[in-house]
């Protein structure tokens, strides 16, 4: 293709370099496993040069989103003190400023480096001194770990300087899009969006990238607030720079600006992108869906990290995690305290619709030939409406079984709800001819 040529639409060879192209960033959306630090820190600072940065001097790895996002907080935080922190905030106080020692050291000079190692030990000793009276080395070897680590933190906050994360996305692709204008007609540009970028955008984004951005602002304590998502999101930006990645392929010269980005998305997972740091995440080392491509897993998480941090839910519903594990035994009891109603359908749904019915307060509405159609009202959720069917088939034994099938609380006849279920209204619902 000529750089005068202009693609006014798909042919068949593009329609089929378009399907393997959806497969393959679909994969990478969904990649899970070891993540390839050296590939990934090559990747972003290709990105940095792309629109003349200098690449981060400082990169600090760690193991999830929310690791990769409580660090962001901190480091855009005043915190003095790691006391402040919860347990799990303190892991990744101490992950960063341990990995930094060496890339701190580096950039201060050595000669500076011994100075300061100098001042922090003899204010060790001074605080054990004055605390316990007698210079004991063990104290003295912790009181020196936290004023390194206070330092370190100092360090890179000063050091820091403003989020690049935006810049990386926004000024490459516009870099881009001044390259490849003309070179792709309207007509041809919106296929490309409706049969490469939505559905990767869906079983990717919607599916997975959002339900981690709905539990990952859960910050406790001092970083609780306002969350601010200055950042890009490595592989789960699979489905914009899909785009991107088939025209390229497709003969239109100019995308080389996301280049980077694009073999970040391949290797690496979410990052928090300074002028001079880079705080880099890992891929998911699991995940697992039901087969609507929603986040599920019936006795574990459905997509879990390095740091076994990660998310439970059901058939895309995010639950806490003992919904799932149920470490004690599933009652009528438990579920109805349970204020969340998206969770409490999620308990009703393990624990057994008829199970629930039975040990509740259930009202019978209607009774005819085709059932029996019972309410219960839930005080904080729309009522439970069941109707109460017999199969018309005996059972090789003889007996006959009877089904519970919930239907929309707005029914109010038995043979109306059944009628519902077969998707007919209840004039044209005949039980005599079903099949």
């Amino acid at each position: 293709m000529s750089s005068t040529d202009k693609i006014d639409k798909l042919n068949a060879k593009h329609l089929r370099l378009l399907e393997k192209v959806r497969e393959e960033w679909r994969q990478v959306g969904l990649g899970t496993g070891a993540t390839d630090r050296s590939k990934a820190e090559a990747a972003v600072k290709e990105a940095y040069q792309a629109i003349g940065l200098k690449p981060p001097a400082i990169f600090v790895w760690l193991k999830s989103p929310w690791a990769g996002n409580a660090a962001a907080k901190i480091l855009d935080s005043d915190i003095d003190w790691p006391y402040h922190l919860n347990n799990n905030q303190l892991e990744v106080w101490d992950a960063v400023w341990k990995q930094c020692v060496k890339q701190v050291e580096a950039a201060e000079g050595e000669e500076k480096w011994k100075s300061v190692r100098r001042r922090l030990r003899a204010e060790a000793d001074e605080k054990v001194l004055a605390r316990e009276g007698v210079l004991l080395e063990k104290y003295v070897k912790d009181q020196f770990a936290e004023n390194m680590g206070i330092y370190i933190w100092h360090y890179l906050r000063n050091f820091a300087g403003v989020s690049m994360s935006r810049r990386l996305r926004e000024d490459a692709e516009e870099k881009v899009k001044e390259n490849i204008e003309g070179k792709l007609s309207a007509l041809a540009a919106e296929q490309i969006y409706h049969e490469l970028v939505q559905p990767v955008h869906m079983q990717v984004w919607s599916f997975l990238a959002e339900p981690l951005k709905q539990r990952i602002p859960s910050m406790s304590g001092i970083l609780a607030g306002t969350q601010r998502w200055e950042l890009n999101y490595g592989l789960h930006d699979a489905s914009w720079l899909s785009y991107y990645d088939f025209i390229g392929r497709i003969g239109i010269k100019g995308t080389e600006p996301l280049s980077g980005l694009s073999k970040l998305a391949r290797v690496g997972g979410w990052i928090w992108a300074y002028e001079n740091i880079c705080i880099m995440t890992e891929r998911p080392l699991e995940l697992v869906r039901d087969n609507r491509f929603r986040l599920h897993a019936e006795n574990k998480m459905c997509l879990r990290y390095a740091d076994d941090w990660g998310l439970y839910a059901w058939h895309g519903v995010l639950v806490p995690p003992y919904v799932i594990l149920l470490p004690e035994p599933l009652t009528f009891d438990l579920i109805e305290s349970e204020p969340n109603a998206e969770v409490r359908r999620v308990l009703i749904e393990r624990f057994g619709l008829e199970n629930y019915l039975r040990e509740g307060k259930v009202l019978r509405i209607h009774q005819d030939k085709a059932g029996i159609l019972y309410r219960m009202n839930l005080p904080s959720d729309e009522p439970i409406l069941v109707v109460r069917v017999m199969n018309s088939t005996p059972e090789p034994d003889g007996t006959i079984k009877e089904y519970f099938l919930r239907v929309p609380p707005t029914m109010q006849r038995a043979k109306q709800a059944v009628a519902w279920t077969f998707g007919l209204t209840e004039e044209e619902y005949d039980p005599l001819v079903e099949t």
